[in-house]
């Protein structure tokens, strides 16, 4: 977990490499196998050109990296809102996996943290982006 977070903090970020042998094994643990995903040819006479991941792999991307911040303040009640997938993830692509605080609110139940979050391909192009609540451990 992250040190004690404070608004303008910003979360470890997390790396990842995209190739189509990881979408393909997301295919097989969701059971989604839209062509667009697991097909390059038929992938490359669509308008993005080639296959793209799913896009609850970019969620999972985002959970984890709640999840390594704010341990079981993020597993008991911690929220994705607002997510925007702005451009494709595609095979090839290396991913930034990154999030500020944004600020803090004390709440009946705790103290929970409003998170700024996004992933951007190593184009510099933002892929997506959404907003974290995770509940702050207190000690």
């Amino acid at each position: 977990m992250c040190a004690v977070l404070k608004p303008g903090d910003c979360l470890p970020a997390k790396e990842k490499e995209i190739d189509q042998e990881r979408i393909m094994k997301w295919a097989g643990l969701s059971g989604d196998f839209n062509r667009l995903h697991v097909d390059p040819e038929y992938a490359a006479g669509t308008r993005f050109g080639g296959t793209i991941a799913h896009g609850p792999m970019s969620l999972a991307f985002l959970n984890e990296l709640m999840m390594s911040c704010f341990g079981l303040g993020w597993a008991a009640g911690g929220r994705l809102l607002e997510v925007r997938f702005l451009a494709p993830v595609r095979p090839g692509d290396s991913l930034t996996i990154g999030g500020v605080v944004e600020r803090t609110v004390r709440e009946a139940d705790g103290l929970w943290a409003e998170c700024r979050l996004s992933i951007t391909r190593s184009d510099g192009r933002t892929a997506v982006t959404g907003v974290g609540l995770a509940r702050i451990q207190e000690d």
